[in-house]
């Protein structure tokens, strides 16, 4: 196979393929990949074109260290999924310069497949999917490239017109395979440790966290309620409970203390009867490497797998490695620990740091808590504090300096969700009022096409829970004084369309929306996207045991494999019938035809031209049998041989000789075919 030198014609579609193949990657590896790519097409051009010669020995040694070096570079001398497809797609790359045969151009068809598989390891998304059927298409036509004959090279248009008959023939395995094959996790459900860390909440809120989510649009999940949904500014989706208070270089930090570590697993957990106020609903989660999942207040377990804690959140006892899809029902206005709170958890959810940490703020508190006789009253005033001094809500706040909550409260006056909510248990502890942080998403977009929510990275949101006598936990959003549009509206809306908005993401469909042509095309990109995460990715192990049941009942498995055997079995015997029975479309020219009946007039002396007998033996055949005749017979049978494998009679060349010469041709054959029936009348009667 090495031998074969590789068809120049194939380069295009080659150069194209890779370069399909690359650009989806370029947004994962580092940038300098981007120069590599650049300098390595370039080249191998100028070789096409004869201006640059092949790298020699020296220079392919040079470049190899290089690309090494940079590659362990960029990763910082650890291996995960970036350094991995770095380290491979360069080296692929850098085959290109050397490419010389077949051989060498089926090496790097068939590292590009594995890259654009590779690919989906980053992104599952619809357009992705379509995205990849373009480079196949790429990778098809430069591997049908690489096989055509000499005659075929210059005929750029045909590889490209058989990749795609091979994937329209393709298309309807594909689907077979997909409803009947037995469902196996997908690789993107692997940890791979990417070098990039998740986006996302953490088990950890100090300042800042939540307001660097806010440059991120990256998809976190979505909702799809049974009827009618809550109010938006309801929309409140619990994910973590921060109950211990710490403080990290001076600065304010909450996470889980784990004191509730016990988890009631479904169907053995509590589960609210449907009626008034009881909402049911499906939401698709990405993979966030976590276990906890999100929900409204109220939350219950509806799905094995799943169960709930005492702190009112829903958990997987699975990391969440890729995509799921769960059913959750939640009562929002449901009165939780109403009953009251055990010793041990009403310790901690008063725990605070000794000594004299935010002393203003605990003065504040010791104020409040003297002139209010409630806890109620306490608490609304301490809510009233944020409006009547001038508080202002921004994601690009001053740096808070030594006691970060009194200067919060006392000097800077302005900040994000995360101030709001951690000053405000600060103040409810130092009145013995027990309070938590919250964190999660709040709000989301409606679309309204497919009636789902979306929420977004930058839906981020803290906001508090105050457990007050009679009545509970009582969910306080503080921040909602200062700005109540960003929970009615919207994070886009409470910024006024400032630049504060995604700030790092300039190129976000997001931040063009007040474009209702283009807004009406995000939502209906945000649809198709949707349900073909509901219907394509989340086609799982229990929903194809679902579908096949449906349609072959008990023992479906055993039956759809029999099914998918006998579809392939058809398959096969159908396409081998075609192959058998189908009258190939030979067109004879009439020096063909000739030839045969010039076989039949000599039969009674000579034996006929064998099927695998070349022109020149038959030629020497014949003289041997006449050798009165040689002379005709070898000037006859030599113009023969070099009007059929000269190229003049190809089919490929008829298409692109020009009418005078296909005259030409057609004389030469009436010529070549009236001087054989002379020989052959000649040799009949001697």
């Amino acid at each position: 196979m090495s031998a074969i030198n590789f068809p120049r014609s194939a380069l295009i579609w080659l150069m194209l393929a890779i370069a399909s193949v690359y650009l989806p990657l370029q947004m994962h590896l580092p940038l300098w990949t981007g120069l590599v790519f650049v300098s390595v097409i370039a080249w191998r051009w100028m070789m096409h074109l004869g201006h640059w010669p092949y790298p020699n020995t020296v220079v392919k040694v040079v470049v190899v260290v290089f690309a090494i070096a940079a590659v362990v570079i960029s990763a910082k001398g650890r291996f995960h999924l970036e350094s991995a497809t770095t380290f491979i797609l360069v080296s692929s790359l850098l085959k290109v310069l050397e490419i010389k045969n077949q051989r060498d151009g089926y090496i790097v068809v068939f590292i590009s497949m594995f890259l654009l598989a590779v690919s989906f390891l980053f992104e599952q998304g619809l357009f992705t999917a379509i995205y990849s059927v373009l480079a196949i298409w790429l990778l098809l036509a430069a591997l049908v490239g690489l096989h055509q004959s000499e005659q075929l090279q210059n005929n750029f248009k045909r590889a490209g017109k058989i990749s795609v008959q091979v994937l329209l023939l393709s298309l309807p395995i594909m689907l077979v395979l997909f409803l009947l094959f037995p469902r196996l996790g997908p690789l993107w459900s692997l940890n791979l440790q990417s070098g990039k860390a998740k986006t996302g909440l953490s088990e950890n809120m100090s300042p800042g966290d939540i307001a660097e989510l806010s440059n991120s649009d990256e998809l976190v999940f979505r909702v799809k309620f049974e009827g009618e949904p809550p109010a938006p500014d309801q929309w409140y989706w619990r994910g973590l409970v921060l109950d211990f208070y710490d403080e990290i270089n001076g600065k304010a930090n909450w996470s889980m203390s784990g004191i509730l570590n016990q988890v009631d697993w479904y169907p053995n957990s509590w589960l609210p009867d449907d009626g008034e106020g009881v909402f049911n609903y499906r939401i698709i989660q990405e993979a966030s490497n976590k276990k906890w999942l999100f929900g409204l207040r109220g939350i219950a377990a509806m799905e094995s797998g799943i169960g709930m804690t005492e702190d009112d959140r829903i958990v997987s006892n699975k990391k969440l490695l890729q995509r799921k899809e769960y059913a959750v029902r939640s009562v929002p206005k449901l009165a939780i620990a109403k009953q009251g709170l055990r010793p041990f958890m009403r310790q901690q959810n008063l725990q605070l740091p000794r000594g004299s940490v935010n002393p203003k703020t605990r003065s504040l508190a010791q104020q409040i808590l003297l002139n209010f006789d409630s806890d109620v009253e306490r608490m609304k005033h301490a809510l009233s504090y944020y409006p009547d001094n001038d508080f202002s809500y921004t994601l690009k706040p001053e740096v808070m300096e030594g006691n970060d909550i009194d200067d919060f409260l006392f000097e800077k006056r302005s900040g994000f969700c995360a101030h709001y909510s951690s000053s405000f248990v600060f103040l409810m502890r130092s009145m013995n009022i027990p309070a938590r942080v919250v964190a999660g998403y709040q709000g989301g977009e409606l679309n309204p096409d497919s009636g789902h929510i979306t929420v977004r990275q930058y839906d981020a949101h803290a906001w508090v829970e105050v457990w007050l006598e009679d009545q509970g936990w009582v969910s306080v959003d503080p921040t909602a004084q200062v700005a109540p549009e960003r929970i009615s509206l919207g994070l886009r809306e409470a910024l006024g369309g400032s630049d504060e908005f995604l700030s790092n993401n300039n190129f976000s469909l997001i931040k063009m929306s007040h474009l209702p042509w283009l807004n009406d095309l995000r939502f209906q990109l945000d649809q198709l996207n949707y349900y073909w995460h509901k219907t394509v990715l989340n086609f799982n192990k229990d929903k194809q045991g679902s579908l096949l049941k449906d349609w072959f009942g008990s023992g479906f498995l055993k039956k759809s494999l029999y099914a998918l055997a006998a579809i392939f079995c058809s398959l096969f015997f159908f396409i081998a019938l075609v192959v058998l029975w189908r009258k190939p479309n030979r067109t004879e020219s009439d020096l063909v035809k000739t030839l045969r009946l010039f076989d039949k007039k000599i039969s009674a002396v000579v034996e006929p031209r064998r099927e695998n007998e070349g022109l020149a033996d038959y030629s020497l055949r014949l003289q041997q049998c006449y050798p009165e005749y040689a002379d005709s017979i070898r000037r006859l049978f030599d113009q023969l041989q070099y009007h059929y494998f000269s190229g003049v009679n190809s089919g490929a060349n008829k298409k692109s000789r020009e009418k005078n010469a296909e005259k030409t041709a057609e004389k030469n054959e009436r010529l070549l075919a009236k001087n054989l029936m002379q020989l052959a009348r000649r040799l009949g009667k001697s």
